[in-house]
């Protein structure tokens, strides 16, 4: 079922088709869908069956076993759905805490009561109340089937059902909930699961890494280090690279006149228009043999 389940998952982040379902993009809301004959469904239903409850952060007690042995996960199609929550340094990251002796599930970012708190990516409120260490806290989740979590708010601007853009403010940092001063709580899930949020965010430079995640097992868990050896959360052989300033549109392709060529005829051979050829070379008059042809 894992390998079914992943096989679906691979071919919808793609933008592939799923059978005879095609993603389709609601104007209004902004969540993706998929149909399934005349049904419309919303994506995160591959993953949760539209199950919104917004009574814990976490549902149910998975095991790592239930997880899909790998899946890649389309981030953001351009850069203006993404944000970065919080521009500052991290005060705590994600792993295991030798002095509370348990796993610290997200990244504390330093910031002053009140600052704004930012949605990282589009999606729709899960849980805007207090969630017990978590104090005010906001759970989105998102169309890829992730979640962020932002906590320890003095203040929630967003209501439960609500749907918000990249950069939307959810609410205002502050020190509620188990907290030992002003910091955003920041967590990343997948299936209600969390990971390292530095997988995908560049604390650095405050930008994404990658629009495609590739996600496994070894993402999951957090366990106590033995030894002196610390614990790595990153591997960024395990991210998948693509640049946010790919050249849109295909490459240019030129052709060298032969003895007779034309405008036309050399538009007939690369099934275009003459004028479009003419407009690509606007200083050719007249081919002569040799002459460069820019055709696309």
């Amino acid at each position: 079922m894992r390998l079914v389940a992943t096989t679906i998952l691979l071919l919808f982040v793609m933008s592939l088709s799923l059978g005879e379902a095609q993603a389709q993009k609601d104007t209004v809301s902004g969540i993706r869908f998929y149909k399934e004959g005349e049904k419309r469904v919303k994506v995160w239903n591959l993953f949760y069956h539209d199950h919104m409850d917004g009574s814990a952060v976490r549902l149910r007690n998975m095991s790592l076993d239930s997880l899909p042995d790998e899946i890649v996960l389309k981030l953001i199609e351009d850069t203006t759905q993404f944000c970065f929550p919080m521009k500052n340094i991290i005060t705590s990251p994600y792993g295991w805490r030798e002095r509370w002796h348990r796993p610290h599930r997200g990244v504390d970012i330093l910031l002053r009561t009140g600052d704004p708190v930012r949605a990282c990516f589009p999606g729709v409120v899960r849980i805007a109340r207090s969630v017990g260490g978590y104090g005010c806290c906001v759970v989105l989740r998102h169309e890829n089937g992730l979640e962020t979590l932002y906590g320890h708010m003095s203040k929630l601007l967003v209501k439960p059902h609500q749907i918000v853009n990249a950069g939307d403010i959810v609410g205002l940092g502050g020190s509620t909930g188990h907290s030992t001063g002003p910091h955003l709580h920041f967590e990343v899930r997948f299936q209600y699961e969390p990971f390292d949020p530095e997988w995908i965010l560049d604390f650095k430079t405050y930008k994404l890494r990658t629009r495609k995640l590739h996600l496994d097992k070894t993402y999951f868990g957090i366990s106590r280090p033995q030894g002196k050896k610390p614990q790595a959360f990153k591997a960024d052989k395990s991210i998948i690279k693509e640049t946010f300033d790919k050249p849109k549109g295909p490459k240019e392709l030129y052709y060298t006149a032969r003895k007779g060529d034309t405008f036309r005829t050399i538009a007939e051979m690369y099934h275009t228009d003459e004028f479009k050829l003419r407009d690509l070379n606007p200083k050719i008059k007249k081919i002569k043999t040799g002459t460069r042809i820019r055709v696309r």
